[in-house]
């Protein structure tokens, strides 16, 4: 017994400090970043493939790491999929118009499409923010998927539905990303609608919140697979 609790602390010790040197690492590189995500992702679903709270979870995270993806690739290439997505971002703000925070969002997206037009009346060179808008709308709906998860869950698995605690942290910084998206986008307009061209402070900060909530978003997924193995190794 007491070298089970030993155990427990030497290894939560051991993979914190992996994951801390994991985060200096890959900051500033996301390919690499972005494979180590998706690895723990499928490393903790493999782990944790009988119990499908957590591997529901796993999906959504996934899902919408696919989407941004393919979006980014999207955008990239093709301007008209751009105007599409402000089409998208409306629908499902509109959708998710009962959630506080979409109110926030609805607004942003007024302010935002207000100023795309302004830009392209006057033939301004507007900043490409549709990025922020992406990932904005992305951790929207994802949150609400991650809200919704339960019931989707007794749905398809009826009496295994049970709330976890990577439900709440990955809900918590989904709408914290949203936060910070639009707390950018605000950034822009202040800058090339206002004048206000010293307004940089979400700019600089960005790189650093953003790893920062992937990092612990890494760490809160691999935690729970952890917590899931544990009790079989030690039994073992």
């Amino acid at each position: 017994m007491l070298a089970s609790v030993y155990i427990r602390q030497l290894l939560t010790a051991l993979f914190g400090g992996l994951f801390v040197a994991c985060g200096i690492m890959t900051f500033g590189n996301a390919y690499i970043f972005d494979r180590l995500f998706i690895g723990i992702l499928i490393f903790t679903a493999a782990i944790c493939y009988r119990n499908i709270n957590i591997v529901s979870v796993l999906l959504i995270i996934l899902l919408q790491r696919c989407i941004e993806e393919m979006a980014w690739f999207g955008l990239e290439n093709a301007i008209t999929i751009k105007e599409l997505l402000y089409l998208l971002a409306i629908a499902v703000t509109f959708y998710l118009r009962f959630d506080p925070i979409a109110k926030c969002v609805a607004a942003i997206l007024v302010l935002v499409i207000s100023a795309e037009i302004y830009w392209y009346i006057v033939d301004y060179p507007a900043p490409e923010i549709y990025w922020h808008v992406t990932l904005m709308i992305s951790n929207l709906f994802s949150r609400y998927l991650i809200f919704s998860r339960l019931a989707l869950v007794d749905k398809y698995f009826p009496l295994k539905a049970s709330s976890t605690q990577l439900d709440w942290i990955i809900y918590r910084l989904m709408g914290t990303t949203v936060i910070i998206q639009s707390a950018a986008l605000l950034e822009y307009l202040a800058r090339h609608i206002l004048g206000y061209s010293n307004v940089l402070f979400i700019y600089y900060s960005y790189p650093f919140l953003m790893h920062a909530i992937g990092m612990f978003a890494i760490w809160a997924t691999f935690n729970e697979s952890y917590k899931y193995l544990l009790p079989r190794l030690l039994k073992a």
